[in-house]
This record gives structure tokens, sequence and C-alpha cells, in this order.
């Protein structure tokens, strides 16, 4: 378990945290009726295989199958197990953990459990049984048991508490747990008796080596092979030619900003490696990844060559030939158990909540407010885009319950009907944001879309005689290890009441993408929405990235940062319109900064310019740089490129281009060849939002040259009608 701090910038840290690894969003991707697709169906994929929160990764292979384990705190059921065929494709298979004990807070009572629950599992096979070793936080480490990964599964609890515990069974059934958190700067093993229920001996120091945690031990060829996390900064390597050490020289496999940093290794079935991490990708979790094994001097290098180091987008895949299975996401709740996709936040009370075989009723649980409320249902959020909605009975409402669908995470907010007087709002942070008076129905829609490539949830409502209406302001998501949850947004199904009730909801379906939990068609992923290439366009509003991470900006809102030579950012569909003659950035640096290439529709596409940064001695001390672009028209994605020495480069908080000298276009909005007061009845209509200008027109309707078609234009382009002015 990586304790996602983000480091101070320093030349000599490698990179904390990084919100998205670079997604071949050009390719055609589908998310199906379950969520996101990593197969693209010709022979390769797309990282990662899960576009969701499935942190502390584990893999084992049994036969012809991979069986991954991963954290899942305090959700019951608990510590997810999932299998493929493939690494590419995969389904849940089950759960280890039923409910947790042994504190209250477990059950929502007197505290919240945030951050605890089971977290960095290990998964093991040995003589028929799956074994899974996990320290819930605070707890003695449990060694789970069971011949089948769907369970049931039961356990025993060992003598002592064994941080991130790594479960290794060597050729000759030998078990041990390999252990340790990053405060002890140092790696500890003991071994376990031979049915795995109690430890033997005491533990010795097998590795001394600074802030190392999230132990995986593998054996090549008559070799160990400890790998270690060194949190939110890199995977590091240590080998042995005994289980017991000495593990000597360590070396770095792969750093956070190029694919992750907790992981390890894992053998196909002809004899060849891969290797698995996962990668801290702000607000959607940390998701797990998968590349190709080089071996280099009998070292397992994370990559292909030539790009040792790295965890590239796009692949073929490990093994051909298997069908492609993502894990389910839609429910209709026609079933006499939830799917395998739904976790109860905390324990839940199952009194309060039924299958009744054409929904699932929750009945309100006592809470003061989302946070602590019990029986909210619970799923993870899926990348790139995700929108899930439900279909709500809410006629068994008493005064005071609070029915919806919320998204569970730092921040949190929801959607919901309310009794007496039955209203909708919307909350962020437990704050009410907006509120929609005087409903009269009991049949309503909710539905929460998160996108995590510009970070923003937002909230809509319908009901039989509405079409969608958004709710409120949008909310930006973010994810916090130390006051959260640890884990990335989830969609909620929520009814709770302060003062408490007998009332009730009936959830007719959770649908992901709008489809049936019945209907496998793929629905491709939309073409982002054009940017005028003419306004002032945020850094941190990339699509794709490689490498670099948001923070607060000394000039309000956020910039890009932590660049180093060869990371890049990608926005998408930008119109340059007629064409642009410059290309303008605000940036920082307190090195001695580097270079922007601008390139367009590929990382090694057709280079259109290239802006030298110098440094301005501080990283929040902002200059505008500038330098000429070749001519370049009509819409493309546009690759910023940043290159320079070594160490970070610059921080970048906003761009934009300049247009082209084509003055003699400016107020002719219908293509006619005039400026007349057609054009102007043309801007009015944009403005008033009765029709859109789009392209050269938009391009010509600002007429103030500020890079954003406003009143302003209106009033200027009023005045050149009436000749008032000659020129704009």
């Amino acid at each position: 378990m990586l304790f996602a701090k983000k480091p101070k910038r320093s030349l000599g840290l490698k990179k904390a945290i990084v919100i998205l690894l670079v997604l071949c969003m050009s390719l055609l991707q589908s998310i199906f009726v379950y969520g996101w697709q990593s197969d693209n169906g010709d022979g390769t994929f797309n990282n990662p295989p899960l576009y969701a929160d499935y942190p502390d990764p584990s893999i084992i292979r049994v036969g012809n199958y991979f069986y991954m384990a991963s954290s899942t705190f305090v959700g019951v059921p608990g510590l997810v197990i999932l299998k493929s065929e493939d690494l590419v494709n995969w389904e849940i298979a089950g759960h280890c953990i039923s409910s947790f004990t042994g504190d209250s807070k477990y059950n929502l009572e007197g505290g919240t459990k945030y951050g605890n629950g089971c977290y960095a599992p290990s998964i093991a096979y040995k003589n028929g049984t799956f074994y899974v070793a996990v320290t819930p936080n605070g707890e003695r480490t449990r060694i789970y048991y069971a011949k089948d990964v769907a369970g049931p599964w039961n356990y025993n609890t060992l003598g002592g508490s064994y941080f991130d515990p790594c479960l290794f069974i060597d050729d000759d059934g030998s078990a041990y747990l390999a252990y340790g958190g990053a405060w002890e700067n140092s790696i500890k093993m003991i071994q376990l008796n031979s049915n795995l229920s109690a430890t033997v001996g005491s533990s010795r120091v097998i590795l001394s080596y600074k802030s190392v945690e999230g132990t995986h031990l593998s054996k090549v060829n008559g070799r160990y092979y400890l790998f270690n996390a060194v949190p939110a900064q890199r995977l590091v390597c240590s080998r042995a030619n005994n289980v017991w050490g000495p593990y000597g020289e360590t070396i770095t496999l792969c750093t956070a900003g190029k694919g992750g940093h907790q992981g390890g290794i894992v053998d196909l079935p002809d004899g060849t490696y891969w290797g698995y991490l996962h990668q801290d990708d702000g607000a959607i979790g940390r998701p797990t990844r998968i590349c190709p094994i080089t071996w280099q001097n009998g070292w397992p290098m994370f990559g292909r060559p030539g790009y040792i180091g790295q965890v590239e987008s796009k692949y073929t895949k490990p093994i051909q030939n298997k069908p492609i299975k993502v894990p389910a996401a839609s429910d209709e709740f026609n079933s006499d158990s939830l799917g395998l996709q739904w976790m109860w936040n905390h324990n839940p009370d199952n009194s309060k909540w039924s299958l009744t075989g054409t929904s699932l009723r929750l009945k309100a649980t006592t809470a003061k407010d989302f946070w602590t409320a019990r029986n909210s249902l619970t799923q993870k959020g899926q990348g790139p885009i995700s929108t899930g909605t439900i279909k709500i009975d809410c006629s068994g409402m008493q005064p005071g319950d609070i029915c919806g669908l919320g998204m569970l995470g730092d921040p949190r907010g929801y959607i919901a009907v309310t009794r007496d007087p039955k209203r909708i709002i919307m909350t962020e942070e437990e704050v009410v944001k907006a509120t929609v008076n005087n409903i009269t129905s009991n049949i309503l829609y909710f539905r929460l879309e998160m996108n995590f490539m510009t970070k923003q949830a937002r909230f809509f409502w319908k009901d039989d005689n509405r079409d969608w209406q958004q709710l409120g302001p949008a909310i930006t998501m973010g994810f916090d290890w130390q006051y959260g949850t640890f884990q990335g947004e989830q969609y909620a199904i929520l009814n709770f009441n302060p003062n408490g009730s007998t009332g009730y909801m009936d959830v007719d379906w959770f649908r992901l993408n709008d489809i049936p939990g019945d209907n496998q068609t793929p629905q491709p992923t939309p073409t982002p929405i054009p940017r005028q290439a003419f306004t002032k366009i945020e850094a941190e509003s990339y699509n794709n990235q490689l490498g670099i991470q948001t923070e607060k900006c000394s000039e309000g809102g956020e910039n890009i940062g932590f660049i180093e030579n060869g990371d890049y950012a990608v926005y998408k569909n930008i119109d340059f319109g007629n064409g642009a003659a410059s290309f303008e950035a605000r940036v920082a640096s307190a090195t001695n900064g580097g270079k922007i290439e601008l390139r367009i529709d590929s990382i090694n596409g057709p280079l259109i310019g290239t802006c030298p940064v110098a440094g301005t001695g501080d990283w929040q001390t902002w200059n505008t740089v500038s330098c000429d672009v070749s001519e370049v028209k009509g819409n493309h994605d546009l690759y910023l490129v940043f290159t320079g020495g070594s160490g970070y480069l610059f921080n970048v908080n906003w761009f934009t281009f300049i247009e082209a000298n084509n003055d003699e276009h400016l107020g002719d909005l219908n293509g006619d060849g005039k400026v007349n007061s057609t054009d102007l009845q043309v801007l009015k209509k944009h403005l008033l939002r009765i029709t859109s200008l789009t392209g050269k027109e938009l391009s010509n309707a600002d007429v103030t040259k500020d890079g954003k078609v406003d009143s302003s234009d209106y009033t200027l382009l009023k005045r050149y009608i009436l000749k008032f002015i000659t020129d704009f």
C-alpha cells in the first residue's frame, strides 16, 4: 500500500503522482455495457486493462488462468479476486472478505474506517488451494484460503501484524511472508508452517533500503527476485540465490512518471514474463497496467527493447485469441443476488435492503450525512469517461429521507429526492448547491457523469415528462489518501435519514453509459468537442499526457508541472480555423527551462513550431513566451512535446495561438463576402444560443480580436455596420 504524497519539487527526486498515463484515444475504443474495453479486437490492447481503481495488484498464473487480488479498503464484500486468460480481459471471480469485525466503526457506529480495511493483498497457490495474505489496518495478518476463488473463503489469523505482506511459496512447498513499511527502511521475512496457518521461527531482515514497501517475490530459473515500491516514486528490484538472501544490488525498473511504482512479474505459459504495477492517476485512483519484461543481464526490466523503463499505452496482447471480457457494471436488479461489481460502503445492515425480483429495495438508514450513511451501495468509477444512471420509485419515502445517486470519494456529492417538501437537491461535501422544487413524480432518473480527462463530475435528473437537466455546478474530482477514502471516485446508490424512518426507495436499475445490463452492444467513445485554437487553453485541460502532474497555480486555478525531457500533453480536436501564425504560452521555471515542440496528430507528427522556454527564477514566477508556427488549418490533435536537459524543466499555465492575418474576413459570418446587418443577426442568434457559430465563421465573429466572442463583438460589429467606424 503506497502513501502517495507528492514530493517536494527537487531535481534529485523523481515524480510522485501521474494523473493519467497516455491513452491512444485516436484509436477506436469501445465502452461496453460493462465499462472500459482494453482489447482492441485486432491482437492489440490499450493500457490499462482495467480503467478503474484496482490498486496494489498481486497476480499469479495457475494453469491457463491468471488471478489478481486487489485492495478494496472498507468495501464489503471486500478483497476482490479477478480472473483472466490473457492478462487483458478480466472478470470479477469473487471476494475473500464477507464483512469486517472487531471495530464498531466498520458498522459506521461512532466513526468511520475510511482508508482502513483490507489493502495490499498477496495471492498464492499450493496443492489445489488458493491463499491470500492481507493485514487489515491495525490488526493481525490473515491468511485466507479456498479451493475456488469464487469462494467460500475461510481464514487463519497469524500471531503478528505484517505490513504489506507478500505471500511466497517456493518450489518445495515451503511458504514465507516478506513484509515491511516505508518508515522501517527494510524488508523482513518470516516462514510459515505447512498449511500456512501460523508462523515458524522469527523474522529476519532480508533487505535494507530506504523507504521500501509493497513487496513482491518471484523465483525465476533458480534465482529470487524481490520487488519493492518506493512510495509514489519508483519500482525497484533486488535479487539473490537464496530465498533468505543476501539481496545485494538493487536497481530501478520503472518510475512513477513512466508507468507506476508498485508491482511484480508473472510468467506466461510460453515461458516469457510480463510485468504489472499500479500508477497514481488522480481521481480515478490507481489503475493497474501491464507491460512485457525484457531480460537484461539477468534483470527483469519493465518495457520492450528500446523502451526500457516505460509502460506504454498500447501493446500486442500477451496471449492471442481469447474472448473479450470485462467486469460487469450495469445491473437490472432482477436476480436473487447483487452483481459482483457491487460493494457496500463499510458493513451493511442486511435488514435494510432486499432484492424484490424486479428491483433493489433500500430502506433508509439513520445517519447525519452521506459520509456516515450506512448501506450506500458502491461500484468503481470507470475511465476515461463514464455515466451511471439509476431509475427509482420513491413512493415509499418518508419525510426526511434522502434517496438518490452519489459520488463517493474526495470530494463527494450526490443528487437526491427528499420529502416534505418533495424536492430534488444536489450537494457537494454535504452542502446543498442546487434545488428543484415542486416535484410530483414518484418515478425519477438520476445520472452522474464522471469525466476523468477533465476531472469534472456532473449530476443530472429527469422524470417521464421532462428530459435530462443538469443540476448544480460541476464538481472537480480528486483523490485523498489521508483524509478521503484512499480510493478513486465511486458511484453510490444511497438512502438515509438524519432522524431515522421506515421509508424506502426501489431502484429499478443501474446502467453504465445508459446500456441495459443484458445488452452487450459496444458504444464508441465520442469524439472530443472541438476547441478553438485562438482562445486561451488551460494547460491542465489535456485529454492525454505522459509524465506530467497538475498543481495549484499562483495565477489561479492549476498549472501542469513536474515536466521532464520526453514528456508530453495532448489536446484533442483543436480548431485552427483558416490558419495560425504564432503560439504563446504562460510558463515558469526555476531551472534553465527547455523547449515546447508543437506537433499535430501524433507524438511524431508534423512539427509546426518550437517555442524556447528560459528560466524565470521560480516555479511560480510566470512569463509569456512565443514562437512562430508554420501554416496549420482545420482541426487537429495538438501534441505539446517537452524537451530539455535532465531534471524538471518548466511549468505551463496556459497557451493560445494567434490567428494568421485574415482581417479581410472579420465580420463576415455567413460567408457571402459582405459585412452587413445579416451578419449582425447571425451573431445575435449565436450569443442567444439559438444557433452556434463554428470554425471560420466563429473566428470571423471575434472582431475585437480578444480570443472570445461575446457582447463586445456585437457592439463593435454594429458600430461598423452603422459606419461609426471603418475598421476593426
